[in-house]
């Protein structure tokens, strides 16, 4: 298959080493130019990000035009970018610094980001900040979901 954004989530196990395994579903999903090489950097929300090389290079180029300097240079410096390769079983090895940061320790959870990019959480937290876990959730869930406005401060908690 090949796509042009990742589709899907997926829960990987991490070693003491800090190797998880990029999981199957979205191997299915990259096209032989993309290989097996990735960048993964810091992303918002105490997140990681994992980009094919080609997003990657789209992504700084986007930085490169924005009109506030002084913002894309924060980022910019804030990303902490590590290029990261695929081994023979399929596993990639997060930088420590990267895994404190995220607060990754047992378990990453990959979660579709835009184009061929991953957000990496830790499952507690993504749940906490995603899960739908109330009627209140669903409902605001729902809404977006059919194009329904959400009220202020309405986050799907």
């Amino acid at each position: 298959m090949n796509f042009t954004s990742f589709i899907g989530q997926a829960q990987t196990a991490i070693d003491g080493k800090g190797r998880t395994s990029f999981p199957r579903e979205f191997r299915r999903q990259l096209s032989a130019s993309e290989g097996n090489e990735f960048v993964v950097t810091r992303g918002p929300d105490r997140t990681l990000r994992l980009f094919v090389l080609p997003e990657f290079e789209k992504f700084m180029a986007d930085l490169d035009s924005w009109s506030d300097r002084r913002q894309a240079d924060l980022v910019r410096r804030g990303l902490c970018p590590t290029v990261v390769e695929m081994d023979g079983q399929n596993r990639i090895l997060l930088p420590k610094i990267l895994l404190e940061y995220a607060g990754l320790k047992d378990e990453v959870l990959y979660v579709t980001a835009r184009g061929k990019a991953l957000e990496l959480w830790n499952p507690e937290r993504y749940n906490e900040k995603y899960g739908l876990q109330t009627n209140e959730a669903i409902d605001a869930f729902s809404a977006a979901f059919y194009g329904g406005g959400l009220t202020e401060g309405d986050n799907g908690r």
